[in-house]
Parts: structure tokens; C-alpha cells; sequence
């Protein structure tokens, strides 16, 4: 099996290499990251300048390399230009948790469904407070079972770890709400965008809840922006 793994929180970040060891137990493991850190850049791409890349290595890794571009730049980099035609993209493991509307702001989350968009499967794997020890003992038996079955190319697989060492089980979720006390910072010249997540009431059901609770979550994330309803709506009005 071929692997493709990419990132947010660039090429030198531990969740990367940590991801590509637990990978290479599997498949070839092919690795096109960000030079830098591209936390929360959501689904942007490069187009009004040329990308540069950096050769690089990672043990276990068949190929690995780095752009001056986002975690989907990366993708289409690996797929169109290098042309390594992933059975698998992982992208991971992020350094905190993606649930709720994070996943919009998510270039982690963004590069596991540029892959879909690509017309690969994807999974995308984040973690709570950098506890990337409970990935290495628990992500093996889930993706062993996702592997058990045919992973469709049109779906994200959104896999998070809580910050314990003992998670409570496995949930799978639908997408929950993401709120913060948000307020800007002094820092340097300007301000900084911070703030606590706050415990809003909403479904038990949901990745937001769950992974509070105790549990890993997986979310089924399909992209899909129309509302079904309201295109009947305004058919019947237009």
C-alpha cells in the first residue's frame, strides 16, 4: 500500500514522525509537508506564486519533502506534480484536537479532504495537548479496522484523542460546535487571537462533547456545502 502523509504544523513538527513510524508499518510511506508551521490555515492554496521545495528525511519515510505552501498546496504538489498516487493520505498527527467547526479553520482537517478532493481516502488525525503517546497505542487497531474495509475516496475520516492516557472508548460523532471566549491579546505590535473553549450546550453526540468526556472520536466528514432543503425552496419561488 502506498501512504501519502501531510501536515500543519510543518515538517519538523513530532506528530509527523510519529505518524509516518506508526504508517510505515503498513505501506510505503511518502511524506510532502509544510516547511513551517500552517496551523489554522483552513483550505487555502498557492496560486500568485511559485512554491519552493526542501528536500528532507524522515525515518521511515520512502520520500520525504517540504513546500513553502499549505497542507492542500501539498497534496496537489504530491498527486499532480510528483505524481505519487496514494492508495492512503493520512494527515497528522496534529498537536491539538480538531472537532466541532474547528475542522473549518483546520489545515490538517483541509488536507485530508483536499485528498478526497483529489479523489483519494483520507483520514486526518489529531490529538489533545500534544499526548501523541496515546495515538502510538491506540491509532493501530483503528486504522486497522478502517482498513478493513473499503475507505471511500469521497470522505474524510476525522479521528481525535483526548489529552488522557486511558481514553474511555471510541465514539463516532457527528460535527458539534466549536465556541470560544474569544478576545484579542497584546503581543508585539498588534494582537493575538486567544481565549478559552467554552462548554456549550449541545448533543451528547457530538465530537465536541465526546472527546470532553473522555472519549476518541470519529467523524465522517463529507463535503457538501448546499442545503438539499432550500434548493427545493427557491426552485418552487425562481
Amino acid at each position: 500500500m502506498k501512504i501519502l502523509i501531510t501536515n500543519d504544523d510543518g515538517i519538523s513538527a513530532p506528530g509527523i514522525s510519529c505518524l509516518v513510524k506508526l504508517a510505515s508499518n503498513y505501506g510505503d510511506v511518502y511524506v510532502v509537508a509544510p516547511h513551517v508551521n500552517n496551523s489554522a490555515v483552513g483550505h487555502g492554496i498557492t496560486m500568485r506564486r511559485s512554491l519552493k521545495s526542501y528536500p528532507g528525511l524522515i525515518e521511515g519515510a520512502k520520500l520525504a519533502l517540504s513546500i513553502d505552501g499549505t497542507p492542500a498546496d501539498c497534496i496537489k504538489y504530491a498527486t499532480a506534480h510528483l505524481k505519487i498516487n496514494p492508495d492512503l493520505v493520512l494527515s497528522g498527527i496534529n498537536d491539538e484536537r480538531n472537532v466541532g467547526t474547528d475542522v473549518l479553520y483546520s489545515g490538517t482537517v483541509s488536507g485530508a479532504i483536499e485528498a478526497n478532493l483529489c479523489g483519494y481516502p483520507a483520514i486526518a488525525i489529531s490529538t489533545t495537548e500534544a499526548n501523541f503517546d496515546v495515538v502510538t497505542k491506540h491509532f493501530p487497531k483503528i486504522l486497522e479496522k478502517l482498513l478493513s474495509q473499503t475507505l471511500r475516496p469521497d470522505t474524510t475520516i476525522n479521528v481525535n484523542f483526548p489529552g488522557l492516557d486511558n481514553p474511555k472508548g471510541i465514539k463516532i460523532t457527528t460535527v458539534g460546535i466549536s465556541r470560544y471566549d474569544e478576545v484579542y491579546v497584546e503581543e508585539g505590535e498588534g494582537h493575538r487571537l486567544s481565549g478559552p473553549i467554552l462548554d456549550i450546550d449541545q448533543s451528547e453526540d457530538t465530537d465536541v462533547k465526546s472527546i470532553m468526556n473522555g472519549y476518541i472520536t470519529i467523524t465522517p466528514l463529507k463535503f457538501k456545502l448546499y442545503d438539499d432543503e432550500q434548493i427545493v425552496d427557491l426552485q418552487t419561488l425562481f
